[in-house]
């Protein structure tokens, strides 16, 4: 998948800015504990995110409160589409 930097100077429509505007909010992911994360940070190059698994309230699943990185299309992907 092409980075968000490169794809915003291409097509202009503003993802980086869409992810760091959604910072906080817990999101669906599939790569999740829990089947779910919140965004706490995205990079200054807009190409990576950081993010923390959070609780569910559809499994009772402990979330590993360990940070991990994600590229940013696949979290805008998550949040977004």
């Amino acid at each position: 998948m092409i980075n968000l930097s490169v794809q915003d100077s291409i097509d202009g429509n503003g993802k980086i800015d869409e992810l760091r505007s959604m910072i906080g909010e817990t999101f669906s992911d599939n790569t999740s504990s829990t089947l779910n994360s919140k965004l706490l940070k995205v990079s200054g190059c807009g190409n990576i995110c950081m993010v923390i698994e959070v609780e569910s309230e559809y499994n009772k699943k402990v979330p590993s409160n360990k940070l991990k990185t994600q590229p940013s299309w696949l979290v805008w992907n998550a949040m977004c589409s």
